[in-house]
């Protein structure tokens, strides 16, 4: 018996087919009705109503609804989301809940569906308003990448050059600027085409406001000029004097060219600084002179990158005074006559030359290329003339004077000796070397 009731497989199987069949019998003859739901997109009527008020609004939650209904069985499968059409009406906007009661429709199947049975959840939509505004911004042009090496970005024109932004003014006042962004990596020629405006914040950053953000132009006309570069290098002029005891050693300029384009470039070999602007007259100090280099060049012509402002170091320096105290043995003669003996009256003498220290630090007396000018001296005491070497790098400010005795050669004498022996008498006036004298040039 228990076998019986455990191994019969194929009777529990035909059982279960026959209930099904008497199931399916059943509800074909009966088709009872059964409850079932939809969810809808709420459509939004009559927006024209705050829109001419100067408001906009936002549905608050969810802008859907869920439908309820009751159909037969056997027609089920045959509805939809679509058959339903659930809508609010703005005009029926209450101002101080911000409440919209929902309405819906049976669109299509109607006479599949009981239409006292149609019911929704909820009922009701909650819309927040808020005040519209048009803005006006003026288009920012933002090139991106880097064009070919030798060429720079010229001048842009955009078509229009502003657009006017509309929306809730929360989200417009999200909104910083309007540009457009093109490609102009590996540039060679002027660009033209299209782009659509980009919204950016303060900081410059791209954003995206909100979807109720409309812009009355959405395509932007551009021409980018893309022009071949010309380096200018700058002549700088300088004038004036430097104060006593002060020398101008040169200049340092932050830039040696210029880059520039532009059709007036064309006729350009440089661009010339005027004297007046670097100005040393009594100056006792390095001087810094900072210089727009706009004001130089054409209106036509303008500077690529960063080289607009240029800083001009003007050098000055102290000039030291070092003294050398040389044997007039070791310095070479000139006009000496065969007629004549020279004898001097000293032995050294103290030359005082001025210049810059680092100069004066190696200076020999070889440097200076002093030499004692015999020419036309007459018998007799003379003072001693030194002559120099003109020389830019140091100044000979003076020498201690000193005397020359001529006299003339005895019989016998070949005159052409030179007596560099101080006398006994001029030995007694070496105290003279220690007295301050003037320079030749200005004993002259």
């Amino acid at each position: 018996m228990k076998e019986r009731l455990t191994n019969n497989m194929g009777l529990k199987l035909l059982s279960l087919f026959l209930a099904f069949f008497l199931w399916l019998l059943v509800v074909n003859v009966s088709n009872p009705e059964v409850e079932r739901s939809r969810e809808v997109q709420v459509e939004i009527v009559n927006e024209g109503t705050l829109t001419a008020a100067g408001q906009t609004y936002e549905i608050v939650g969810k802008n859907t609804v869920t439908v309820s209904y009751r159909v037969r069985t056997l027609d089920e499968y045959r509805i939809s989301s679509s058959d339903f059409r659930a809508y609010i009406d703005l005009e029926d906007l209450y101002d101080v809940t911000g409440a919209v009661p929902v309405s819906v429709e049976v669109v299509n199947h109607k006479e599949l569906i009981d239409s006292d049975s149609v019911s929704i959840k909820p009922n009701v939509i909650h819309v927040e308003t808020e005040a519209l505004q048009r803005k006006r911004f003026a288009l920012e042009t933002n090139p991106q990448g880097t064009v070919r090496d030798g060429y720079a970005l010229g001048d842009v024109t955009v078509s229009p050059e502003y657009v006017y932004v509309n929306g809730p003014i929360s989200q417009v006042g999200q909104i910083s600027g309007v540009g457009i962004e093109y490609n102009v990596d590996g540039a060679y020629s002027t660009i033209e085409d299209t782009a659509s405006p980009v919204f950016y914040d303060a900081n410059g950053n791209e954003i995206q406001p909100g979807d109720r953000i409309t812009l009355d132009t959405k395509e932007i006309s551009f021409t980018q000029e893309v022009l071949r570069v010309k380096n200018l290098p700058l002549i700088l002029n300088v004038q004036g004097t430097v104060a006593s005891g002060y020398r101008y050693t040169g200049m340092e300029c932050s830039e040696e060219v210029i880059p520039v384009i532009g059709s007036g470039s064309d006729s350009l070999d440089s661009i010339v600084i005027p004297a007046e602007e670097l100005d040393i007259e009594g100056a006792s100090q390095s001087v810094t002179v900072t210089l727009d280099i706009n004001d130089y060049i054409p209106e036509d012509v303008t500077i690529v990158g960063n080289h607009n402002t240029v800083t001009v170091q003007l050098n000055i320096e102290p000039l030291e005074s070092l003294t050398l105290s040389v044997d007039l043995k070791d310095i070479p003669e000139t006009g000496r006559s065969e007629n004549y003996r020279y004898s001097f009256g000293s032995t050294y003498v103290d030359i005082t030359v001025s210049g810059l220290a680092e100069d004066l630090e190696a200076l020999t007396i070889e440097d200076l290329g002093a030499q004692i000018n015999l020419e036309g001296l007459a018998p007799g005491e003379n003072n001693g003339v030194l002559e120099f070497e003109d020389n830019d790098i140091f100044t000979v400010t003076g020498y201690t004077p000193f005397t020359i005795t001529v006299t003339e050669s005895g019989p016998g004498s070949s005159g052409s000796g030179s007596d560099t022996e101080s006398t006994e008498a001029s030995e007694g006036s070496d105290g003279a070397n220690d007295q301050a004298g003037s320079s030749a040039a200005e004993e002259d």
